[in-house]
């Protein structure tokens, strides 16, 4: 089993497909996408269903692909931040969206969310705004392409609400970078470091503004130091566990900008459950996007 600190690791902690098979569940039969869809395809893209039944998702054949991480960064916040409790439209970013997946998905849920994803690599942006437009949300979320320790210059200080991220897991010159490009910059500190990606959070953030993350758990100790040493006090670890018996291999996390003390570690986030393997009631609610 490859985890995030496994160095040839792929993005599902199972060794399983990136993203959930099509039909919304791991190995189940799909559709085939209707033709007004496979307009927004590009011919190195795949046309997949997203989750069961919340439409399609347009994903890289090689390359960087969203996986189960993902799934558990847009989960934590449905689970923190009960839907339709904000009066006004939540001002969002969602940092690194690769494919879109963690807006799209958050859209869903939150009818007063908008905001903008930012992506530093070209290819991805533009499969991110089209996913958006395929979703019809192109009027709430905005693309931007750009490196996200330049985000400062462009915008103001405490203009955000909300902020997720999944960040790059891998320190440079820590074990084999991947050879795709795509995969590389997604995984590896490439294009920005941990402490400047806390920096910029802190920057952009208002004043009680929250941030979440999914992060491996062996680097849980640098991830709470930077988000502490820019003004982001964690007040919510959850760990997720392969299965029982194993180690950790995620945490979800969320900080509060200005937080005062006081952590709340909840209980584990199992991936696999019950006597017979396969996911666990929790899993496949995610998989079915069901609160």
């Amino acid at each position: 089993m490859k985890t995030p600190d496994d160095p040839a690791a792929v993005a599902s902690p199972r060794g399983e497909p990136e993203v959930p098979a099509p039909g919304g569940v791991p190995g189940g039969p799909g559709p085939r996408a209707p033709a007004w869809a496979e307009g927004f395809r590009e011919e190195d893209e795949t046309l997949e269903p997203l989750l069961r039944d919340k439409g399609w998702i347009l994903q890289k054949r090689r390359g960087y692909r969203f996986s189960l991480d993902a799934l558990l960064l847009a989960w934590l916040v449905t689970r923190r931040q009960p839907a339709g409790t904000s009066r006004a439209p939540v001002r969002y970013l969602d940092l690194g969206t690769g494919s879109g997946i963690v807006p799209i998905l958050l859209a869903k849920w939150q009818p007063g969310l908008c905001g903008s994803a930012v992506e530093v690599q070209g290819p991805l942006a533009a499969m991110a705004e089209r996913n958006i437009k395929l979703h019809g949300l192109e009027s709430r979320f905005q693309i931007l392409c750009q490196n996200l320790r330049d985000l400062p210059e462009r915008l103001p200080r405490g203009s955000v609400d909300w902020i997720t991220i999944n960040p790059p897991y891998r320190k440079l010159r820590s074990g084999r970078v991947n050879p795709d490009p795509q995969k590389a910059v997604a995984r590896h500190e490439l294009a920005i470091t941990l402490g400047e990606i806390c920096s910029v959070m802190g920057f952009l953030l208002r004043r009680k503004g929250k941030a979440f993350l999914v992060y491996p758990a062996g680097r849980l100790n640098e991830l709470l130091a930077g988000l502490e040493g820019a003004g982001l006090a964690p007040k919510y670890l959850r760990p997720v566990y392969p299965k029982p018996g194993e180690k950790a291999c995620w945490v979800l996390v969320e900080a509060v900008c200005g937080g005062g003390e006081g952590l709340q570690l909840d209980e584990p986030l199992w991936i696999e459950g019950g006597q017979r393997g396969g996911d666990s009631k929790e899993v496949q609610r995610i998989f079915l996007w069901r609160f």
